[in-house]
């Protein structure tokens, strides 16, 4: 693969008609299967586990402000997946977002990195309710598998468990079940434990009212702000789980109204009730005495409600089970979408017919997946999949400026077309870029879409042929030097405190210079919109700010988190080199496009296939689609 082969990767975008072909889905996903989806995926184990941790060891009462925190900046994100999954109503979340905006081999690292994060996310519930669930039954499952099945003789290898949780990999298996038997089966499955579950911290919050003691808030910041925002870093995960509406667009009825109301909807609901259980815990005990393992149960005994421990059992076991039912429904989706445009291995791709789930995806994966929940060490597997999680953010929320400032005639070729009313001949004039009819004043304004504003155009250095090209320039600096900042910020913070000049002098120049750099987006046009879709508000700022907030969580991740993962991405990288390149079907297209123009000319009032080179006709016929007939393949010949 020559430097030439990288170079057109990185710039490959999708821009044929993604959405004209048949989906092999079914639609069938109302909004309120989209919402429940979406806080079934948040409130896993973090509404449970994370909250008493995070008051005890971090923030205190203030462990509220930091959910609060953790839900704007994923609002901000949230927001981005809404208007892509609206826009672009088709499966594959961040990877196809990334795929039509940036191109096709930033589009397979995230989707390569959002298997890793299904995979590893839904290991670790799994391995999060088998404990849970052990501690409710006196833990006698794990002490027959240390007892009886190895003896109480451990493992001892670095980052595997002690002793194997083979519960764990079986209860993966169960919960595949649901997954391949279609959508419908995996949302009331979804729906029956999503209410089991709020049902459960409406209990929570409502005790903890009658029970509580407000004066536990006397010492509200005992960490100080800091430790209100330092916990919001943690908080932040525990909302990682709404791409999975934008996963399933495929499979919602009405996409471009569904995805963004439910994606909205999820995030708020699933942040009250965070907030919701964090005052009630934190009123009814003080913070530095709510047990590490089992926060509430504990909390409730204090009071003499031992009864409740089974209630907080039900509706964590409930949670969890939702929150691992999430992660195996993401995972069939996001690797049949690669597998579709030929990155990954066919066969991933093959979906049943009588189910509509990519079944051989569905039972590979999720046996990995019981692999990993029976052998990893569960802090292992948390610190592995956050930052997969924080990259496919980023560069959502980046993909959404691209995008915003680039024409709506390039942007028809994505498959906009679909969700626009057909008998609207107006738009369908827009849309297939015909504008010869139009009025002159409207031809300027389209021509002006990613351009410079016209109280900027005496900036001609700012000026390009090519619209919205100095925007995404602008874009990709940004990103480098506010990165750049923040890693030279959280290196030297002690020399910063101590008010060295070098240190705060490197970060101010930095941040500044990623200030000026960014200026010269908002100076250009956006592209006209139809009103027919959700759009972020505030673009460029809004996205910009998030990804500023998903850089400073990824540097605070450990070295060892960046030592896996670029192991995960030389992995990849490797199955790209010497597979996904090859049979990228975007690629195939381009490539066959190419060779008819090439002879064109020479078939030009002559016969066609007299005129074409000997191995024309088979090049076609090996890139034309299986179910692709010879009169089909013909017509594309004379084409």
């Amino acid at each position: 693969m020559a430097l030439g082969d990288v170079v057109n990767s990185l710039s490959l975008t999708k821009t044929s008609d993604v959405t004209s072909a048949k989906s092999q889905f079914l639609r069938c996903l109302t909004t309120k299967d989209l919402t429940i989806i979406g806080i079934g995926s948040m409130m896993g184990t973090g509404l449970y586990v994370l909250t008493g941790v995070v008051a005890k060891e971090t923030a205190g009462p203030a462990v509220i402000i930091s959910y609060l925190i953790a839900a704007v900046v994923s609002m901000m994100a949230a927001m981005c997946y809404a208007e892509f999954g609206s826009r672009v109503p088709i499966t594959g979340s961040a990877y196809t977002y990334t795929y039509i905006t940036i191109g096709e081999l930033w589009a397979f690292l995230i989707g390569w990195n959002l298997i890793l994060e299904y995979v590893v996310g839904g290991a670790a519930v799994a391995r999060s309710w088998s404990g849970y669930f052990d501690e409710l039954v006196g833990y006698k499952l794990s002490n027959f598998t240390k007892n009886v099945i190895f003896g109480g003789n451990p493992l001892e290898v670095p980052y595997l468990a002690e002793f194997p949780d083979f519960f764990s990999g079986l209860l993966v298996v169960l919960v595949l079940i649901p997954v391949a038997l279609g959508a419908n089966v995996s949302v009331k499955s979804i729906n029956v434990m999503a209410v089991i579950n709020v049902g459960v911290v409406v209990f929570v919050f409502v005790a903890g009212l009658i029970i509580g003691d407000f004066d536990n808030w006397n010492n509200f910041f005992p960490f100080g702000f800091s430790g209100a925002v330092a916990g919001a870093s943690s908080c932040f995960f525990a909302f990682s789980g709404f791409d999975v509406i934008s996963l399933s667009s495929e499979e919602a009825l009405d996409p471009a109204r569904s995805i963004p109301r439910a994606t909205g909807l999820s995030v708020i609901i699933a942040g009250l009730c965070y907030v919701a259980v964090s005052v009630s815990l934190t009123i009814m005990v003080p913070y530095n005495e709510i047990s590490d393992n089992s926060s509430f149960a504990h909390a409730f005994a204090t009071h003499g409600l031992l009864w409740a421990k089974y209630i907080v059992g039900l509706g964590a076991l409930c949670g969890m089970l939702t929150s691992l039912l999430g992660s195996l429904f993401s995972i069939p989706r996001s690797v049949y979408a690669m597998a579709n445009d030929g990155l990954l291995f066919a066969s991933l791709a093959k979906v049943s017919k009588r189910t509509q789930v990519p079944v051989v995806a569905t039972f590979i994966f999720g046996a990995i997946c019981a692999v990993m929940a029976s052998i990893f060490d569960l802090s292992s597997l948390v610190e592995f999949m956050s930052i997969g999680v924080l990259m496919a953010y980023s560069i959502v929320c980046g993909a959404v400026i691209v995008l915003r400032y680039r024409p709506d005639m390039e942007f028809s070729h994505f498959g906009v077309e679909s969700i626009l009313d057909d008998t609207d001949e107006e738009e369908e004039e827009l849309m297939s870029g015909d504008v010869t009819n139009r009025d002159h004043e409207d031809q300027v304004f389209i021509n002006r879409d990613g351009r410079l504003k016209q109280q900027f155009e005496f900036l001609t250095f700012l000026d390009s042929s090519h619209p919205g090209r100095v925007v995404s320039v602008c874009l990709l600096l940004t990103i480098i030097f506010q990165t750049a900042a923040v890693v030279v910020a959280m290196a030297t913070q002690d020399n910063i405190k101590k008010g060295e000049w070098w240190a705060v002098t490197m970060v101010t120049v930095l941040a500044i210079v990623a200030v000026v750099v960014f200026l010269p987006i908002p100076l250009h046009n956006q592209a006209r919109y139809d009103g027919r879709t959700y759009r972020v508000p505030f673009v460029p700022y809004l996205p910009i700010m998030s990804i500023l907030c998903d850089v400073i969580l990824m540097v605070m991740l450990q070295p060892i988190t960046w030592v896996r993962f670029a192991i995960w991405v030389g992995i990849g990288m490797l199955l790209y080199v010497f597979y996904g390149y090859h049979h990228s079907v975007e690629r195939l297209k381009r490539r066959t496009s190419k060779t008819k123009d090439e002879y064109q000319v020479l078939a030009a009032g002559n016969d066609v296939t007299a005129s074409l080179p000997l191995n024309y006709e088979s090049i076609v016929h090996e890139q034309q689609p299986k179910s692709s007939t010879n009169s089909s393949k013909t017509e594309t010949l004379v084409d």
